[in-house]
C-alpha cells in the first residue's frame, strides 16, 4: 500500500503539534509516564486526528526548508497552548516557595515527583493538589480538543506571530507571579503580623527569648494559615482553571492573526 505524501506530510504535522502540547501541559508531559507511553499516545492522537479532521491539502513538492519551517510553526503552536497550562502551575509553585519561605519550611526540601527537581515541600504539595482539581474536572481533555479545534482555526502554514500573541505570552508569564502572590497572600499576611507581634513582645519585654519562641509560633500561626487557605483552594482553582480555557482559545485565535 502506498500512502500518498500529502497524507504522510498532514500526519507529521498533526504530529508535530501535539508533541508540542505534550510538552509543556501537565500530566501529559509528566516524567511519571514512561517516554514510549508518551509518544505512543502522541502518535495515536495524531494519527486519528490527521484521518477525522479535513485538513488542507499540502503540496507535494515542498522543499526541505519549507517543511522545516513549517514544524517549527506546528511545534510552536503546541508549545503556546501548553505553555497556558504550564503557567498555572508555576504559579502554584511559586505559592508553595513563597508560603514555605514565610513559615520557615524552605529549608526542607523534596523531589517533585512532575519536575524530578528538588522544591520545598509546601510547592510539591500545592503543585499535586492543583493537578489532582485539574484531572478531576476533566481538563485535561481541553488540551485534546484543542488540537482538532486548532486543525480547524491553524492549518499548517497559517501561523501569524503579531504583537497581540507576544502580548498574551507575556502576560502569562506574569500570571506565574499573579498566582503565586494570590494563593500565598493569607500566609504572608499571618506570617506578617506574627512578626509585629514578636516585635512588639521582645521590645516590650526584653527578657523574652524571642528567638527561642518565635520559630515555633510562627510555624504554627503559618500552618493555621495555610489550613484555612486549603479551605478556599477548591473555589480559587476552579476560577484558574476556568481562566485557563480562555487562554488556550485566545491562544489560537491570536495565532490566526
Amino acid at each position: 500500500m502506498v500512502i500518498p505524501v500529502d497524507q504522510l506530510l498532514s500526519f507529521i504535522f498533526v504530529l508535530a503539534r501535539t508533541s508540542g502540547i505534550f510538552v509543556f501541559t501537565p500530566f501529559f508531559g509528566s516524567l511519571n509516564i514512561p517516554v514510549q507511553a508518551r509518544i505512543l499516545l502522541s502518535v495515536v492522537i495524531s494519527y486519528l486526528f490527521a484521518v477525522g479532521v479535513p485538513l488542507r491539502s499540502l503540496q507535494a513538492n515542498l522543499t526541505l526548508s519549507n517543511v522545516l519551517f513549517g514544524l517549527f510553526g506546528e511545534l510552536l503552536v503546541g508549545m503556546a497552548i501548553g505553555f497556558a497550562a504550564h503557567a498555572m502551575f508555576a504559579g502554584l509553585q511559586c505559592a508553595g516557595q513563597l508560603m514555605g519561605f514565610q513559615i520557615g519550611f524552605s529549608f526542607v526540601n523534596a523531589i517533585d515527583p512532575q519536575t524530578s527537581n528538588r522544591s520545598t515541600t509546601l510547592s510539591v504539595y500545592q503543585n499535586q493538589l492543583g493537578l489532582l482539581l485539574f484531572l478531576g474536572v476533566n481538563a485535561h481533555h481541553w488540551f485534546i480538543r484543542a488540537i482538532g479545534t486548532s486543525l480547524n482555526v491553524l492549518p499548517p502554514f497559517s501561523i501569524h506571530i503579531g504583537r497581540e500573541f507576544v502580548m498574551k505570552m507575556a502576560d502569562l508569564t506574569a500570571q506565574v507571579f499573579v498566582i503565586g502572590f494570590q494563593i500565598a497572600a493569607p500566609v504572608t499576611a499571618v506570617a506578617l503580623l506574627t512578626d509585629m507581634a514578636l516585635g512588639l513582645i521582645g521590645r516590650s519585654a526584653p527578657q523574652v527569648h524571642i528567638l527561642i519562641i518565635g520559630f515555633p509560633i510562627k510555624v504554627l500561626a503559618g500552618i493555621a494559615a495555610f489550613g484555612v487557605g486549603l479551605y478556599l483552594f477548591p473555589g480559587v482553582m476552579r476560577l484558574y482553571i476556568g481562566r485557563l480555557e480562555h487562554d488556550i482559545e485566545a491562544i489560537i485565535r491570536l495565532l490566526r492573526g
